[in-house]
């Protein structure tokens, strides 16, 4: 009885170790997002006065601070694998210059990844963010309400003398200026070959002269100090914010 017994005890351990060796990892990989800032290509620099837009106006950048949200990933079965995070970036906070996407992405090809640079609707709602007071992304409640996209601040020359500028972005009065990006063409596989981990790196790069200019050369002067209330200038800032972002796979072998 005594053999029987060591012989379906050492059965049931063969058992579970085949089972244990042949365990298949899942086929899908994290994401983390690297947030890079530019200037003419260049790295950022802040508070200097170095840098010159495309009607000759110098100006300097002091704050850079938005939220981009549903991250997207197009598969090319049609599949499109959405990220429920809110991205708050900070350039002087460097904790929120790498982030990691809640989901995996399934391995698979992919054809394009999309974003929305700040907020829709449905999540700019005062409050539900729950940031720390001291970050003040909150939007005026008499312009609406919810979260700015954007606070991009720093100085500009204007006849010699120095001016501050605000370069706020948000949604006014009801009109949401969110913009939605779509970055196609990146055509990826997603495998255990092409990744160097077990991790996707990605960087989202924001060229910060593209914010002023095409369509429109953005004239300091004209719009002033402040454009939270200008729905013009609103507007404005979200058709000159297509081509601000792009994407890149620093790590990726493919």
């Amino acid at each position: 009885m005594k053999s029987i017994s060591l012989l379906l005890a050492s059965i049931t351990l063969v058992f579970f170790l085949a089972c244990t060796s042949n365990t298949v990892a899942p086929a899908e990989t994290t994401v983390t997002i690297g947030f890079v800032h530019l200037n003419n290509n260049v790295a950022l620099e802040l508070d200097k006065i170095r840098y010159t837009n495309s009607l000759g106006q110098d100006y300097s950048i002091k704050t850079v601070k938005y939220f981009i949200s549903k991250v997207t990933f197009h598969n090319t079965n049609g599949t499109d694998y959405v990220s429920s995070n809110i991205h708050y970036v900070d350039i002087r906070d460097t904790e929120t210059l790498s982030q990691e996407l809640t989901e995996n992405i399934p391995y698979g090809t992919y054809s394009g990844i999309s974003f929305v640079f700040g907020l829709v609707a449905k999540d700019n709602v005062t409050g539900s963010l729950e940031l720390d007071l001291d970050r003040l992304m909150e939007w005026p409640a008499p312009l609406g309400g919810g979260y700015h996209y954007m606070k991009l601040e720093g100085e500009f020359v204007d006849n010699n003398a120095t001016s501050f500028f605000n370069f706020h972005t948000g949604a006014l009065e009801g009109e949401a200026y969110e913009i939605h990006i779509d970055i196609p063409n990146l055509n990826f596989e997603l495998n255990s070959n092409a990744l160097n981990s077990t991790t996707l790196y990605m960087e989202i790069t924001m060229e910060i002269s593209n914010w002023f200019q095409n369509p429109t050369n953005w004239d300091f002067s004209y719009w002033g100090s402040g454009i939270m209330g200008n729905p013009e200038a609103q507007a404005t800032v979200q058709k000159n914010g297509q081509d601000v972002f792009s994407i890149a796979f620093p790590s990726y072998n493919n």
